[in-house]
């Protein structure tokens, strides 16, 4: 028991109380809605709000995450920004710093640059290749832990952040004695942001440079 007691004596220490919580936010939301007009700034929806705080209390050392939250309630509070939406929240939980990293990497890319899409005439070879385009991703966004890259797209498709879409166009030999030999064989896979995942960005990802 004592031995117990020891371990889980700094987790105490890394859980942010509520007054730490407004202090920090206060701050950081100011900054971020400081071009905004003040007429324009109001409640947040406690539906959004309530569980926000509870999940930021677990957040105390993790910066990337913690800016999301602003982020999110920055954008609930811009009655002219229409944009946020209470399953942000639960989103962000299920999120590690190194996907909010590329996140943030993907939000300051071009349109063009948000997706992956690659082509093969062998089979299995596509999905390959966006794995590794994803890696380079991770890469540009500084990751901590790029090896990690494959867990980190699939949470992501699991989130409904991305949609994973793959074909495959089979063409068969009409002269082959056989008539399942294949003439020609090509496959096509793609990942892209969803209208939910663009709708995430712009809710829990603010340009102002993070306030650790």
């Amino acid at each position: 028991a004592k031995a117990v007691r020891i371990s889980l004596a700094p987790l105490e220490a890394g859980v942010w109380g509520y007054e730490q919580i407004r202090e920090w936010l206060s701050i950081r939301v100011t900054r971020i809605l400081a071009d905004r007009k003040a007429k324009k700034i109001e409640t947040p929806p406690l539906s959004i709000a309530g569980p926000l705080i509870l999940q930021l209390t677990f957040a105390k050392n993790e910066p990337d995450l913690k800016e999301l939250y602003a982020s999110l309630l920055a954008s609930a509070m811009d009655s002219s920004n229409n944009v946020s939406h209470p399953s942000f929240v639960s989103i962000i939980e299920q999120l590690t710093s190194d996907e909010a990293k590329i996140l943030r990497y993907l939000s300051s890319q071009q349109e063009d640059h948000r997706r992956i899409y690659e082509h093969s005439n062998a089979e299995g070879v596509a999905p390959e290749l966006v794995k590794e385009r994803f890696g380079s991703w991770c890469v540009q966004a500084n990751v901590e832990y790029p090896e990690k890259s494959d867990f980190y797209m699939d949470n992501l498709i699991r989130l409904r952040i991305f949609r994973q879409e793959m074909t495959a166009d089979i063409r068969f030999n009409p002269d082959a004695s056989c008539p399942e030999e294949v003439q020609e064989w090509s496959e096509y896979m793609n990942i892209e942001l969803t209208s939910f995942g663009y709708q995430f960005l712009n809710a829990c990802i603010e340009k102002t440079e993070p306030s650790l």
